[in-house]
C-alpha cells in the first residue's frame, strides 16, 4: 500500500513540475513577442471623454470618463494657465448622464473656484485628463474676479462743492462681458455720511441701475460700498457716478497721460456735473474716486 501511495506522489510531483516549465516557456515566449501578442496582457489605453460646462467666479464644474473603464472614476487636472492649482475626482452624480440614460452618472466633477485666481488679474483656466496635455472639451475659459480699477488707491485732494450737490465719476470699460457686482467710492472725511447712492449710466445719458451705498459698513471715511448686478458688454464704455452734498475726494492729474487699464478693466476718464443725480457732461483729468467691483464672466 505504502508503494502505491509513494508512485502516486511522484507522478503528482512530475506533472507539476512539468506545468511549471511549460509556464515559464510561454512567459519568455510573450516577453520575447511581437507588441500585439503582449498588448493581449495589457489593459486597453484610455478612451476619455467629457466636458466643462461652468468656468467662472464661482464653480468649476463638468464630466469626465474613461469610456474603457466606465465603472472607475477617473480624476481632471485644473490648471491656472500653467500652473497645476487641483486634481479633482469625477465621481459625483450628475442629473443630465442619468436622465440621458447612462447606467452609471457618477463621473461629474465640481471645484470651487481659488482664492488664487480672485486677484482682478485675467486667468485662462485649463481643464484636462489626468495626467495629460489633453484639455476636456469647453476649456480653456478666461476668467476675472474682483477686479478694480483702483483697489487700494487714497485720495491726496479733497475740493468744496460751494453750496451745490455734484454728480461725479469715472468713466469705465471691460475687455470682457460680466457683471459689475458692486459699486465704490471714497467719501472724504468731511463729507457727513448717508444719502450716496451708486448710478451707473450709458453714454446716451440713459439711467441703467442706481442703488444706495452701506454706509454703515464704514462709517468713517474711506471706500463705501452699493450693490448693483449689473451685467455689462465688453468693448462699452459706462460711466459709473456717485452724488456728494458738500466735500468730494480726489486726486488731481491722474488721467493726463490717458487712460488706466487693469486687468480687464480700463478707466478713461472723470465727469463731472451739478445738481447731483444728473447724467455728468464735464470731463476731468482727476480722479473722482468712482469704482467698480467686476466678475467675469457673469
Amino acid at each position: 500500500m505504502n508503494c502505491i501511495r509513494l508512485s502516486k506522489n511522484l507522478v503528482s510531483f512530475r506533472f507539476l513540475y512539468f506545468a511549471l516549465a511549460l509556464c515559464s516557456i510561454l512567459i519568455a515566449a510573450l516577453a520575447n513577442s511581437p507588441a500585439p501578442a503582449r498588448a493581449a496582457l495589457q489593459p486597453p489605453s484610455p478612451l476619455y471623454d467629457g466636458e466643462v460646462d461652468r468656468i467662472d467666479c464661482t464653480w468649476i464644474s463638468g464630466w469626465a470618463l474613461d469610456e474603457n473603464m466606465p465603472d472607475t472614476p477617473i480624476s481632471v487636472d485644473i490648471y491656472d494657465g500653467a500652473t497645476l492649482i487641483a486634481t479633482v475626482p469625477a465621481d459625483r452624480f450628475r442629473r443630465d448622464l442619468f436622465d440621458a440614460g447612462w447606467e452609471n452618472p457618477y463621473h461629474g466633477f465640481q471645484f470651487p473656484t481659488p482664492a488664487s485666481v480672485k486677484n482682478g488679474k485675467i486667468h485662462s483656466i485649463y481643464v484636462k485628463f489626468p495626467g495629460t496635455f489633453t484639455v476636456i472639451n469647453g476649456s480653456p475659459r478666461d476668467i476675472a474676479c474682483n477686479a478694480q480699477v483702483f483697489p487700494t488707491a487714497t485720495p491726496t485732494d479733497i475740493a468744496s462743492g460751494q453750496g451745490s450737490t455734484w454728480e461725479q465719476g469715472v468713466e469705465i470699460s471691460s475687455s470682457m462681458s460680466g457683471i459689475i457686482t458692486k459699486v465704490k467710492f471714497y467719501r472724504a472725511a468731511e463729507e457727513s455720511p448717508g444719502g450716496h447712492y451708486a448710478t451707473i449710466w450709458n453714454l446716451s445719458g440713459q439711467q441703467l441701475v442706481r442703488a444706495p451705498f452701506n454706509e454703515d459698513l464704514n462709517p468713517g471715511p474711506g471706500w463705501q460700498y452699493a450693490t448693483v448686478n449689473l451685467p455689462i458688454t465688453a468693448g462699452v464704455r459706462y460711466r459709473v457716478t456717485y452724488n456728494i452734498k458738500n466735500v468730494v475726494a480726489k486726486t488731481f492729474n491722474v488721467f493726463t497721460n490717458g487712460p488706466i487699464t487693469k486687468g480687464p478693466l480700463t478707466a478713461w476718464r472723470s465727469y463731472y456735473g451739478t445738481p447731483a443725480f444728473q447724467f455728468p457732461l464735464n470731463s476731468s483729468t482727476s480722479n473722482l474716486f468712482a469704482d467698480v467691483v467686476f466678475n467675469a464672466p457673469r
